[in-house]
């Protein structure tokens, strides 16, 4: 029988690329407004479903800062409104729920040490703040409940569809302007670069062991923004004039994916991977 997934951000980059990739599910895509309670207790109450992928967030750093108590609406408030009308309606039923969370709800290190799930939280932004608050609810409400949860904390990926708000969408942009003289300030950092097809592969092993708990999403591997500036500049063959303003201040953001290894998952791509197919799809 066709496992039924109950979707929500089935239009942004990972929904609909899951929901795209994975045809052999059959998916019930949530199309109201998340922060309207009423409609989310309707629509809950009303659809069958096995499984739950909750994608549905204001997700780039810019925007949430321009819209902070929007973005909090959403990726709070929407997602307890979720969690409430789950419990409400599918309280006795063997639902296994996933919520897209980040990394950036840990505290960055100042050395090269990988972050576990139990590492300490510290949200680098409001970004992360929101998902952490959000992470805090889901735990709560459904530690002792028959519906099994995961919380997936995705370290750094690249989608072509992504906008040039994020940050290797950014390089390429800049790199292949017509402007011949480039800045780059606050780059002195590595983090973990997972590619999206490995990405996806990560979560639907998640769906198919029907884990419980929280799961770091990544490679295990760190790359610095300064390298993927370099390979951009080499990868467009384009004569520019790149300046790195100095800083002192580096730190790490790199997971340990131990948990994640444990079920069998290994990613296969690396960063040349990420940045020729972004190249490919938007060159």
């Amino acid at each position: 029988m066709t496992k039924k997934i109950a979707i929500t951000g089935h239009s942004g980059v990972i929904g609909s690329e899951f929901s795209k990739r994975f045809k052999k599910f059959n998916y019930v895509k949530c199309k109201i407004d998340l922060t309207d309670r009423k409609k989310v207790y309707e629509w809950i109450k009303n659809e069958k479903f096995d499984y739950f992928l909750h994608f549905a967030a204001i997700v780039s750093i810019d925007q949430v800062i321009k819209q902070k108590k929007y973005a909090f609406k959403v990726n709070y408030n929407g997602t307890k409104n979720i969690i409430d009308a789950l419990l409400k309606y599918k309280s006795k039923e063997n639902i296994w729920f996933f919520f897209s969370s980040t990394s950036h709800v840990y505290k960055t290190r100042d050395k090269m040490t990988k972050i576990n799930e139990k590492s300490k939280l510290n949200p680098l932004n409001f970004y992360g703040y929101s998902k952490n608050e959000a992470e805090k609810y889901i735990s709560k409400k459904l530690k002792n409940t028959k519906i099994r949860y995961t919380i997936g904390r995705i370290f750094s990926f690249t989608h072509y569809k992504q906008n040039y708000n994020f940050f290797i969408p950014s390089v390429f942009k800049k790199i292949f302007s017509k402007n011949k003289n480039i800045k780059f300030e606050n780059v002195n950092k590595y983090r973990d670069f997972i590619h999206f097809d490995d990405l996806l592969i990560a979560i639907k092993t998640l769906l198919e062991n029907k884990t419980k708990g929280i799961f770091n999403i990544g490679t295990g591997k760190k790359i610095s923004l300064k390298q993927i500036i370099s390979k951009v500049k080499k990868l467009s063959n384009k004569k520019k004039n790149i300046d790195i303003i100095k800083s002192d201040k580096q730190d790490y953001l790199i997971a340990d994916i131990s948990k994640l290894k444990k079920l069998k998952f290994k990613p296969k791509k690396n960063i040349n991977k990420i940045l020729s197919n972004y190249y490919k799809y938007n060159f």
